[in-house]
This record gives structure tokens, sequence and C-alpha cells, in this order.
């Protein structure tokens, strides 16, 4: 890059064309080695100790957030990002709005450890549900002709009750069927139901599963009506009567399950993350299929619902526990064990220490990018800051906490540098009287005032720039004396 006598233009040299000047800067060898090696290490890093015992790789992060100055106070470091950035956390108390942006790299329990792969992506996971509850609606529906070959397909294998009971895909339809898709998530125990109220009718009596309904979930007059119709059909199913009879109530229930979904979606994202502090174990997903559901939904792997033995000895590495109709749901299992990531004895795999390694990857090339332009042009530093971080400032107090932010306001608006010593909400009175802070939501408008304070630099500085005759009519403002009376 050309550098100009003007810092005003040294910045449009620069923001010009930035994103090729952060491509050069990550590609130079020393900036390339720095990024390649931290990408490797945090990989690795699962504990806020092994952080510290890093001495590049905490560094590194350090810098990327714009706390490179106090790399050395290590105590202080070490509890930001310990403390993480809730409304608790020492780093939400800070008006340095650089202390919160740099908790919030890294993903930290109590403990002081990072948290399971599960419980770190549950956000995505939940997202990614309610983004697909319109293709599973759509699905289920234009999949009702393959469910119901699937189901025939299933019952020709099936000559007496007690393998009728033990195929999750026979009960699972069945339950579909009849509007219990609520209970395919507790197959055992709508099986101990079935199981007691056929051995109540044999007998001689009747209606004992009403006493176990509430186990599974079933509280209200629709519910019970609904389970005895279901019981009565799935007991009869190994006969061609009772087989139709289940058949028909799937193809007229079948179109309102999506939309009983869309409905629940609220309350099963609420039942997905308490059930998620239940999950210690791989095997502990058979007994909590709340969260496989929706995690299952997700991915695109619906058809699995009630698989969830294989599902969980997959997840161990078992590679032989599931078939897929194609090269999609292999995939999309891939994506999903991703993210239901456990090892092979069933413990959860551990994410990494830093929440988004390329993240913090772009920050340190945008950080080095504005340190180097800094020791040519400290204006241009200033500016390419605040255009970076302006969408941050949400009142006068984030300005003054920070001098790089102050710098450019004070030179924009013409205040002595010597107000700083002055009361502060004195001198957060007179920013708002200058400038409305919701402007800094608005890129245009933050350009504006960025242009403004680099012709103004260029004037204090004495610059030769024929630009700044546009502020030769400009009256003077006494600032001092607003200062004053601001108090």
């Amino acid at each position: 890059m050309a550098i100009y006598q003007s810092s005003y233009l040294n910045y449009n040299a620069i923001v010009r064309d930035l994103p090729k000047a952060i491509e050069r800067k990550a590609a130079e060898p020393v900036v390339a080695r720095d990024i390649a090696r931290f990408t490797e290490a945090a990989g690795t890093i699962q504990s806020v100790d092994d952080l510290f015992k890093d001495d590049r790789t905490y560094t590194f992060a350090v810098k990327a957030y714009g706390m490179d100055e106090l790399a050395y106070a290590r105590a202080l470091m070490r509890r930001i990002i310990s403390e993480g950035t809730g409304t608790d956390s020492y780093a939400s108390k800070m008006s340095d709005s650089r202390y919160l942006e740099l908790a919030g790299a890294f993903q930290v329990t109590d403990g002081g450890v990072a948290p399971p792969v599960l419980h770190a992506s549950s956000l995505s996971v939940t997202q990614r549900y309610r983004d697909n509850l319109d293709n599973i609606d759509k699905r289920i529906t234009d999949n009702v002709d393959s469910r119901v070959l699937d189901y025939r397909i299933e019952m020709e294998g099936i000559d007496n009750f007690d393998t009728l009971l033990k195929s999750d895909t026979a009960l699972t339809f069945a339950l579909e069927a009849f509007g219990l898709d609520q209970q395919i998530f507790q197959l055992d125990a709508v099986r101990k139901v079935v199981t007691n109220e056929v051995a109540a009718r044999a007998a001689g009596a009747s209606g004992a599963y009403i006493s176990g309904l509430e186990d599974i979930g079933i509280t209200d007059a629709e519910g019970r009506y609904n389970f005895g119709r279901f019981f009565d059909a799935f007991v009869a199913s190994t006969g061609e009567e009772g087989l139709e009879s289940v058949i028909v109530n799937y193809r007229m229930a079948a179109p309102g399950l999506g939309e009983k979904l869309k409905e629940r979606a609220d309350a099963d994202v609420d039942a997905f993350y308490e059930g998620l502090d239940e999950i210690k174990t791989a095997d502990d997903l058979t007994k909590n299929v709340q969260v496989l559901s929706i995690g299952l939904r997700a991915f695109d792997l619906e058809n699995l619902i009630g698989k969830e033995t294989a599902i969980v000895a997959a997840l161990k590495g078992d590679t032989r526990a599931l078939s897929f109709s194609n090269a999609k749901e292999r995939e999309n299992f891939e994506s999903f064990k991703a993210v239901f990531a456990f090892e092979s004895d069933g413990t959860p795999t551990v994410a990494p220490l830093v929440r988004d390694v390329e993240k913090t990857v772009q920050a340190y090339i945008r950080q080095t990018l504005e340190l180097d332009i800094g020791n040519e042009d400290n204006n241009v530093r200033l500016a390419l800051n605040f255009q970076r971080r302006a969408a941050d400032i949400k009142s006068p107090y984030d300005i003054l906490a920070d001098e790089a932010l102050a710098a450019v306001i004070r030179t924009a608006y013409g205040i002595p540098a010597e107000t700083a010593t002055a009361d502060v909400d004195a001198q957060a009175r007179l920013i708002t009287s200058q400038l409305d802070i919701e402007d800094f939501q608005d890129p245009a408008k933050v350009e504006k005032l960025i242009r403004r304070f680099l012709l103004l630099a260029d004037v204090e500085a004495g610059a030769n720039s024929p630009l700044l005759s546009l502020f030769q009519e400009t009256g003077a403002v006494d600032i001092g004396e607003l200062l004053l009376q601001s108090k």
C-alpha cells in the first residue's frame, strides 16, 4: 500500500478493497504460520488450564480480541475466560466490550473445562430443528405410502403378540396412527402398559391401562380415548382386519403430524434443553429420547426414531448397528454423529475450549492488519478499529471506556483531549449533545463520522490534502465551555 501524508487518503486506499488487504495479510509467512499453529492447537485445548499452559495459543487469542496489551495480566485474563459471558460474569461488568468479546470466544463449564460437544452444539441443533419443520411436514405427507409399505413388510414377519410387542417399527407406526406421536419416545413404557392391559383382559377385567397412562404422559380424556383405540387395533394387527385398521388410521393421521410438531415446537425445544442435563452417557439417550428425536429430525433422520438402541450403538462406533437406505441418509447420520458425539465407552466427547476457531483467526488477521497499519499511520488504525467496533457502542460510556474509540470522537467533534480528566458523567452528556448513539448502528453514518475524523486529524497534523478545504468554512465551537455547562 502506498503511504500518503494524508490519513484520509491512506484510509481510502485500504478500505477501497479491505477484503484483499486482509487476504494479503493472512498470506504473509509469519501470520500464516501463526494461524496454522493456532488452528491445530485449538482443536486439542479442552480446559482453561490447557490454554494458559500454551503461551503461543493464549497470546494469539488475546491479541485476536485486541487485548494484547493486557496479555501479561494472566490472572485477570483467566478470570475473564473462566467466568464466560453470563450476567454475573466479570466480563459483563466491565465497560470495555473487548472483555466480553474475549470471554465469548471460549466455552467453559464451571469446572474450567469445555462442555461436551452435544451441549456446545445445542443451539445449532434446535435452530436447525425449527428451520426443518416445514420440510419434515412435507416429508411426512409425501412418504405416507413408503411408511405404509415399510409397516406391511415388518408385519409380514410377525405372527404372534410377543413378536409384535418387540417391534419398534410396528409399535411406533400404530401409535402415530392414533395420534399418540408423543408416546413414540417411551416405547418401553408403552409396552408395559399394553402388557398389563392384556394380562388384565385375560383375567376377565378390562380398562387396566387407564391407571398407567399418566406414566406415558396421557392425562386427558382425548388421550385415554385414543389409547383405547390404539390398543384394540394394535393387539388385533396380527390379523388382516386389525392391520388394515391401523393403516387406514395412519393415512388419516399423517397429514396432521407435521402441524402438531410445529404447534409443539417451543415445548419440544424446552424439553430438549431440560433433557440435556440428564445425558451423562450415550446410553442415557435411550431414556430421554425427546433429546434424541429433536436431533434426528434436525438432521432429516426422523425415520430412525424408534431405533434408539441401534443409534446408541452406532454413536459408540459400531458401524454395523444401522443400515442406511442411501448415501444421503448416511451423510446425514455422520453430521448428526458429529454433534451427538460420544467415545466408544459412551462418555461424551468434550468440545474444544475455543468456541469458533475461524472467527478467532479472522479477528487475529484484522487486528494484525490494524496494528501494522498503525505503525505507519495511527489515525488509520484508529479509524479501522472504530469501523469494526462502532456497532457495539450502546452508550456514551462505551466510548469513554475505550481510549481508541474516545480519540476518534474527540477529534471528530473538536473535543479537547484535556476534557478526559473531567467528570465522566459530564463527558457522557457532552458526547450525547454532539451525536446520536443510535447512528452507530448505521454503517453509512459511521463511515461519514470516520471520514470527518480523518479530515480533522489531517488538519491537526498539518497534512497536505486538497480535501481539507471542505472544512475551512466550518465555525469553531468552544467545546471546553460546553463541558463546563453540562455539569
